[in-house]
């Protein structure tokens, strides 16, 4: 039933050339009233669209909210890079007390002794350049960064993107159930006429009681389908207040007049859509960048096998100083320069295994991009297959709706002659409610399947 309220919205569009004349309408068309009343839904000044719907979940997204974050949080990572690009600094003080020991003489009594200090004064400056890090390492590693954050924001606008062609297509369901919902409510009103024009014509006995029972029985039924088809309506809404951020109080409004066709360009091959998909879709681009990443790390990995060259250099002020002897009681100051070579086995056997992990998930990557473009091709074809079914059933619709509604109208006139009966009315009516529903089927239907392949094929990319 959930089913049969979305598909009523494509109502509007196969009812569009008799809603724009309504008033040439002759008093006894069953479509007039209900055009207009189909006509007073659609296209309200200020009402929500399927472009607003997209940009407002865009923006609520909880998925693209958390991308923002991973965003951001990649973002530090470039920041910590450019900080080990500096010289390593290292300022120092100290005091510490000395245990007493003898006095030092270098020569018999009475040669003067050096009397043993007890407390050390400190203050230094140290400097570090690992020049390994700094040409061969870091460089490819902050490009490495930099990649991962390019990926993280390419993922932030797919999720955007996502949230806001799911929005869109929730949004022509809610548009479908809502004027499903009218063509229920007009079935109702239509098998409420027919019952009162049949229960006066069962009271001087030219009809039948057994049809008018039928008709109550059809009238029970559409009361039922009208009470599933608002509710169907009302949890879409709520629905789609949930993925817009909408309050509970914002009026929901249609702003759209579906009635009016929707251009489609002319359409490449599947293969060049796939194609073309694949260099504007931001998932793409994403996993291209973090592919680029990894090469990157790979690089500043393998600088772990190569010994690692460090310039330092360091500045003391102490009292006492080691480089003073003759004055231990005194402040003197120092420095000392040097480069430093060091290689480390551990290192070496390290990396090894952290190369063979980028490329394992290099190949993870590579597998997710082939993914991607499977998936895509699917959608793609799914699609467009939809929309070409879309259209075919439009152009039915159109035929078969205007032929429901002359039927159901001659039906009128005959069972007002007597010259048929109740059930070949009912009959009519059931006609025309089904032609208006696939009428409103195929312009919903046709809007869908666009916003689908619209998405699939990275139309919708800004």
């Amino acid at each position: 039933m959930l089913r049969a309220c979305l598909v009523a919205a494509t109502l509007t569009a196969a009812l569009s050339s008799a809603v724009a004349q309504p008033a040439t309408a002759p008093p006894n068309d069953p479509l007039a009233a209900f055009d207009a009343e189909i006509g007073a839904l659609l296209g309200r000044p200020g009402g929500l669209t399927a472009a607003d719907v997209a940009a407002r979940a865009a923006t609520h997204s909880p998925a693209a909210a958390s991308k923002r974050a991973a965003a951001d949080a990649a973002r530090t990572t470039i920041g910590t890079i450019k900080i080990a690009l500096l010289p390593i600094s290292k300022l120092s003080a100290s005091y510490t007390r000395l245990s007493d020991v003898p006095d030092l003489r270098f020569a018999a009594p009475p040669a003067p002794a050096i009397e043993a200090q007890l407390n050390a004064f400190h203050l230094g400056y140290d400097l570090a350049i690992p020049l390994t890090d700094l040409i061969m390492r870091l460089p490819p590693a902050k490009k490495a960064a930099e990649d991962q954050v390019r990926a993280a924001e390419f993922g932030t606008q797919a999720a955007a993107l996502d949230a806001g062609a799911q929005a869109e297509q929730l949004y022509y369901e809610w548009v479908r159930a809502s004027l499903a919902t009218v063509v229920a409510r007009r079935q109702v009103t239509q098998v409420e006429a027919t019952r009162a024009q049949l229960a006066v014509l069962v009271e001087v006995q030219r009809a039948s009681r057994a049809d008018l029972l039928q008709l109550e029985a059809g009238k029970a039924q559409a009361e039922l389908a009208l009470v599933q088809l608002e509710q169907a309506s009302a949890v879409l809404a709520d629905q789609l207040r949930i993925l817009i951020g909408a309050a509970p109080d914002e009026p929901l409004t249609i702003g759209d007049d579906i009635r009016a066709a929707v251009e489609v360009p002319t359409l490449d091959t599947d293969a060049a859509m796939v194609q073309a998909a694949m260099s504007r879709r931001f998932e793409a681009k994403a996993l291209a960048a973090a592919t680029e990443g990894l090469a990157h790390h790979r690089t500043d990995t393998k600088v772990q096998r190569l010994p690692k060259v460090n310039l330092f250099g360091q500045l003391n002020y102490e009292q006492p100083n080691q480089r003073y002897f003759a004055s231990p009681d005194e402040f003197h100051l120092s420095w000392a320069a040097g480069v430093q070579v060091t290689w480390s086995p551990n290192d070496f056997l390290y990396a090894d295994p952290n190369l063979a992990e980028i490329d394992a998930r290099a190949r993870g990557l590579a597998e997710d991009r082939r993914g991607l473009a499977m998936s895509i091709e699917s959608q793609i074809a799914s699609a467009r297959s939809a929309l070409t079914l879309a259209e075919a059933a439009y152009a039915t619709s159109q035929r078969g709706l205007a032929a429901a509604a002359e039927s159901y109208r001659v039906r009128q006139d005959l069972l007002a002659s007597e010259r048929a009966t109740a059930t070949e009315l009912i009959v009519a009516e059931g006609a025309l409610t089904q032609a208006r529903l696939a009428a409103i089927n195929a312009l919903i239907d046709r809007r869908i399947a666009w916003s689908r392949l619209r998405h699939a094929a990275g139309l919708d990319v800004p």
